[in-house]
């Protein structure tokens, strides 16, 4: 138990290779027997309860049933989690699949678990990408027959046969086949001697949004499917539901999921879901405390300006940290147990705070921008809101160097 910094997944020699070329961490972050991390030294820190990730996986399972699969998404570093923690932990619960967006995230993961997941590629593959995804049976997502047969190549060339899923596009347009012409497509690709279509998804722009066009992808998808059946092609591995998906539609769930939001304890619908817990905590410290005169301005540009007497902190973190600039003069954040405002524009390092009314506040007094502290509660939605934007792309703003670390509370950071 308590907390452990992640870097202790690296200590084996076949590291990667980028990860073997990472500066050593300051002494004093670890002792001589772990990496444990005293939280007593950090300036900016996030937090992950890896408790609340094998929570939220077993809610996902509740609503799922037991026949349907469950496909981690751990994209852009576990959507700023941390892919070595959440993803071990995910491993442990049993997942059954994990999707990523690029082959670094794919590698890292195999590191982790060996061959024991299916590891699927969104979007493309590049061409320099495809023998190391052969190689270690990483699964492409294929939208044109000529990546089809760069795989196919591949395969022939190493004796073995490489397992696809094939994207359907019924309206996101990004990649994959039009619905329109993906029989066609597919049967092409069906006499490709070393490709094995596994699974075939799509990919709904806005089940979070509209219920009914969301509905209509749906259907436009389950033709296909059924175009392919009458032409003798049955693929094993159907899936569609994202998040919003596996809440809101259940007749998308078909033989496989693939919750990212979820998994975090992010609702990305409107209406919240209780059974969900938040898995991120992101907090930094105060650092001074001064009083500033009415008629006083606040940060670059002098945005704002005290209309009375008023005590302000400065935080240790800023727009470097994850903390947006489009937070300045917005946000609130707990100290005490307490929201308190914003002022002046958010800068690099720092940020300014008006504790005016929390008297007790001083230096070295944690301070919460996601998360909870006392009976009060700050959300990545409530950060997306007043910044304009959603939830995960706050969570993946979160900076990833040693500037904000990541420390892990529960059963599998013991």
């Amino acid at each position: 138990m308590g907390f452990h910094h992640a870097a202790w997944f690296f200590r084996h020699e076949d590291r990667l290779e980028v990860e073997a070329q990472s500066p050593p961490l300051p002494e004093f972050w670890y002792t001589a027997t772990d990496y444990m991390v005293p939280q007593s030294y950090y300036r900016c820190w996030v937090e992950v309860d890896l408790d609340a990730l094998r929570h939220n996986v077993a809610a996902i399972r509740r609503r799922i049933g037991p026949t349907v699969k469950l496909m981690a998404v751990v994209k852009a570093d576990a959507y700023g989690h941390g892919l070595a923690q959440v993803g071990s932990t995910l491993m442990q619960c049993g997942v059954d699949a994990f999707a990523v967006a690029n082959l670094s995230e794919a590698l890292l993961l195999r590191q982790i678990g060996g061959t024991g997941w299916p590891i699927l590629l969104f979007g493309s593959a590049l061409p320099f990408e495809v023998a190391k995804m052969v190689e270690q049976n990483i699964t492409p997502t294929i939208s044109t027959v000529d990546e089809a047969q760069l795989f196919e190549e591949e395969a022939r060339r190493r004796g073995k046969a490489v397992n696809v899923h094939i994207e359907i596009d019924t309206g996101m347009g990004r990649v994959g086949f039009w619905h329109e012409e993906a029989v066609k497509t597919i049967l092409q690709i069906t006499a490709l001697r070393h490709v094995r279509i596994t699974g075939l998804y799509t990919h709904f722009p806005s089940a979070d949004e509209n219920l009914d066009e969301t509905r209509r992808e749906l259907g436009l998808f389950q033709k296909v499917v059924q175009k392919l059946a009458s032409k003798g092609v049955t693929i094993p591995l159907l899936h569609t539901a994202n998040s919003a998906a596996v809440l809101r539609l259940p007749k998308s769930h078909l033989t496989m999921v693939r919750p990212g939001l979820l998994l975090y304890g992010i609702c990305p619908t409107k209406a919240p879901f209780g059974e969900f817990r938040p898995v991120l905590s992101f907090k930094a410290r105060v650092a001074y405390v001064k009083g500033v005169a009415a008629g006083r301005t606040v940060s670059y540009g002098q945005t704002f300006k005290a209309k009375k007497t008023m005590r302000i902190a400065t935080v240790t973190a800023g727009y470097a940290d994850g903390f947006s600039r489009h937070l300045s003069n917005k946000a609130e954040v707990l100290i005490g147990g307490r929201r308190c405002p914003v002022v002046g524009r958010v800068t690099m390092d720092q940020i300014m705070v008006d504790v005016t009314r929390e008297t007790h506040v001083q230096c070295g007094d944690e301070v919460v921008f996601i998360g909870q502290q006392g009976d009060a509660r700050i959300t990545a939605s409530d950060v997306a809101r007043w910044e304009d934007t959603i939830p995960w792309e706050v969570l993946c703003g979160i900076t990833k160097t040693a500037r904000v670390p990541r420390i892990y509370r529960g059963v599998a950071a013991a």
